[in-house]
């Protein structure tokens, strides 16, 4: 179920890629699929409609929740990544100073996208983030957040 559901999700980003004008090629080779099922996609033969329904709620929840649903789909973080940016219009994630204690719970990144500045303080280095939410999870103050444009 997890891989109907992916394919969902994967159409509605291959049909908004598509009416911003990107070629079928194109769009295969940034969702890592067979152009075939891009061209399916795009002409309105989607995964079942129960899977199209499923993956309509999950990118309507807030992005804090649906970027863990969307990252358990897949193994792969880079496709995962390029989704949650479609999808959410390129978020990041941030640390608000005032609400971190310094515990240092979020330094243990295992994409080393949060260090110490060089004022020692925790920070968020966003190209190298995955946008996973396990740091969202890990912070017991809510310090850190995911914001979307």
């Amino acid at each position: 179920m997890p891989d109907h559901i992916l394919s969902g999700i994967k159409a509605m980003v291959a049909i908004e890629l598509k009416r911003k004008g990107m070629l079928q090629r194109e769009i295969a080779e940034y969702l890592k699929m067979d152009r075939s099922v891009v061209s399916h996609y795009i002409h309105g033969r989607y995964p079942s409609e129960k899977v199209m329904r499923v993956s309509e709620e999950i990118v309507n929840l807030p992005v804090e929740y649906s970027i863990k649903i969307i990252n358990s789909l897949s193994d792969d973080k880079e496709l995962t990544k390029r989704i949650i940016e479609n999808i959410y219009n390129n978020p990041h994630i941030e640390i608000d100073r005032k609400k971190c204690i310094l515990c240092g719970e979020c330094l243990e990144c295992k994409y080393n996208a949060v260090f110490r500045d060089s004022k020692n303080i925790p920070s968020v280095d966003n190209s190298r983030c995955v946008l996973c939410g396990e740091c969202l999870n890990i912070c017991s103050v809510n310090a850190i957040t995911i914001l979307t444009k």
